[in-house]
């Protein structure tokens, strides 16, 4: 267990190092916000009249949406670097001649990506649910319950975005690809498939509706794609095995 901690701990501090990756972490995921509600309180304050009030159910919905795209491509960021960086930099050999477990060296990416996208996803929904609250102005404000609601939608769409990272960059020993991929899928291609009507029970599948079933209704409104909270937790979870899987069998029969 020790070795494990500090095998996680050595990937932590590799991640942190990237300091590119950190900037525009940094920047997707907690400047967006602070740019959205900036210019809403700007727009407000010039014309009250046309321009809502940044915060209250309105703007949270809509930094809500700003959130889970830009922080989903800050999570495919993160954990592409952590599930194909070592391959990347030419440098899996040496690891995987120091004798320990190919398993484990996989293994420690995902909890090392996962610490690093909550951090930033931590400070950026604080900054969502503050603007919310202190610019909400004569309207309606978000309650403790709809905040709560709101911050586990945010946190399961960025680990699956993270973990879904890992694993594929993991399995095709390609960054590139595996951004290019997610990014096709968490922006357009996964959207119009939880829009097709026309495949009926189908679209309970898809991650993307899983995720939006998790937002309350006051602020995402009413879900595109109707399914039990239990049907969407389990939907998230078999997307989230499969890449781990996936990243697992080729990282153990990888050529050093």
């Amino acid at each position: 267990m020790t070795t494990i901690v500090r095998m996680t701990s050595a990937q932590l501090l590799t991640l942190c190092k990237r300091r590119a990756l950190m900037a525009w972490s940094a920047a997707l995921w907690v400047g967006g916000q602070i740019v959205f509600y900036g210019l809403g309180v700007l727009q407000h304050a010039t014309d009250p009249v046309h321009h809502a009030p940044a915060g209250g159910l309105k703007g949270l919905a809509n930094a809500m949406m700003l959130l889970n795209y830009l922080g989903g491509v800050a999570a495919v960021l993160i954990g592409t670097a952590a599930g194909g960086g070592d391959t990347a930099a030419g440098v899996f050999r040496d690891l995987a001649s120091t004798g320990r477990s190919r398993i484990a060296l996989f293994a420690v990416r995902i909890p090392s990506a996962l610490l690093v996208t909550f951090a930033f996803a931590t400070v950026s929904f604080a900054c969502t649910a503050t603007g919310a609250v202190l610019f909400t102005a004569a309207g309606p404000g978000p309650s403790a319950r709809i905040l709560a609601g709101c911050g586990i939608a945010v946190a399961a769409s960025a680990a699956l975005s993270t973990i879904l990272a890992v694993g594929l960059s993991s399995a095709m020993s390609s960054r590139s690809v595996t951004i290019g991929l997610l990014l096709c899928w968490n922006l357009a291609l996964g959207r119009i498939l939880e829009h097709a009507t026309g495949l009926g029970s189908l679209r309970d599948t898809v991650s993307l509706a899983a995720g939006d079933r998790l937002v309350p209704t006051a602020v995402g409104g009413t879900y595109v794609v109707p399914m039990p909270v239990s049907t969407a937790v389990l939907v998230l979870l078999v997307w989230a095995v499969i890449p781990v899987v996936a990243g697992a069998w080729q990282t153990a029969r990888r050529d050093a």
